[in-house]
């Protein structure tokens, strides 16, 4: 006898109650896991309200000590991750960062004048990045101003197929080698040149980056959010404004913000930014992406300095990256 299928399905008493229970059992579990989070994240949250106090201890009473322990502290607390790289291009890069950053020889990167030399001569720590913007790799990356030549000329003959503006351009790309000013584009540029950009793909992004650099007599420490929030909130953010002054101005910190600003300058060097509003931290250079090529025999660093940057090129030789060219090609 088949059943009447307008008869309504009858439950089973004990169901109600059992999806009560794993209801219950579920909303304990995510309750634990928070308890277990937030217990987690105590000690960190004790410790960086400890280092804001002993900053904020150190300016107090002006002492010099006190503020040498405050780095020092942030340099044990946090150290290289090189060995937690999650695939080979952020490995690579590590070792190409390392070889690139250069903070006190910065005429290594195009970095020349008495300021750039000695800015950061005093200091006895160094403030490192703790990300990378993008990691980019290119099939082949052509570096001669003759392979820049080839590799251009062929681009905008793609491009202007029996076109005259494909002469025109022509003509522009050989100027330029004839002056040494051909230097690697690459699609990812805001570069305004008329021919294509070497043709590159991001393997990865927002990358957690701290490379084992060091350097004689300084001490590194890696400029985390928790940090820069931290230094954010020790600093305050008193400024003049973007051209109140003359036309050529650039933003400064002023009143107890630059006051403040120069007590960490006898540990460290930092500057205010250049639009206003914000802190330049980092112990420059500071590079924003890496593009290596696929066989990771060359790499080009594009970097911030100061107010300005640029990109490096470095080749690797005998299992070691070094630099090879660096130009300065921006300023703010």
């Amino acid at each position: 006898m088949k059943p009447n299928q307008n008869q309504e399905s009858k439950t089973c008493p004990g169901d109600s109650s059992t999806s009560a229970i794993m209801r219950k059992k579920n909303i304990a579990t995510r309750i634990i896991g928070i308890c277990i989070l937030l217990l987690g994240c105590m000690p960190i949250l004790a410790q960086s309200q400890e280092q804001a106090d002993l900053l904020k201890r150190a300016y107090d009473k002006h002492s010099k000590s006190l503020l040498n322990k405050f780095f020092n502290n942030w340099s044990k607390e946090i150290s290289s991750n090189e060995n937690d790289a999650p695939n080979k291009w952020v490995a690579e890069a590590h070792k190409v960062f390392v070889a690139f950053y250069q903070p006190l020889q910065p005429e290594k990167i195009g970095c020349r004048g008495e300021d750039n030399i000695e800015l950061y001569k005093e200091s006895s720590y160094l403030i490192v990045q703790d990300t990378l913007k993008d990691i980019y790799i290119a099939d082949s990356i052509p570096l001669t101003q003759d392979e820049l030549e080839v590799f251009y000329v062929n681009s905008i003959k793609q491009q202007y197929p029996d076109s005259s503006k494909q002469i025109g351009y022509e003509r522009i790309i050989r100027r330029d080698k004839l002056q040494g000013k051909l230097y690697p584009i690459f699609d990812i540029s805001n570069d305004f040149r008329p021919y294509i950009g070497i043709p590159t793909k991001r393997v990865d992004s927002n990358i957690s980056f701290r490379p084992p650099v060091s350097f004689p007599k300084k001490k590194i420490v890696y400029l985390t959010k928790g940090y820069k929030q931290l230094l954010n909130n020790f600093l305050g953010n008193e400024h003049v404004e973007l051209g109140k002054e003359s036309i050529m101005q650039a933003a400064h910190s002023k009143g107890e913000s630059e006051k403040r600003m120069k007590f960490i300058n006898k540990a460290v060097k930092i500057i205010y930014g250049h639009w206003g509003g914000y802190w330049q931290y980092e112990t420059y250079p500071q590079a924003y992406n890496i593009i290596l090529d696929s066989n990771l025999r060359h790499a080009v660093v594009h970097f911030r300095h100061g107010y300005g940057g640029g990109y490096a090129v470095l080749k690797k030789q005998n299992n070691q990256w070094g630099i090879i060219s660096a130009e300065l090609t921006w300023i703010e």
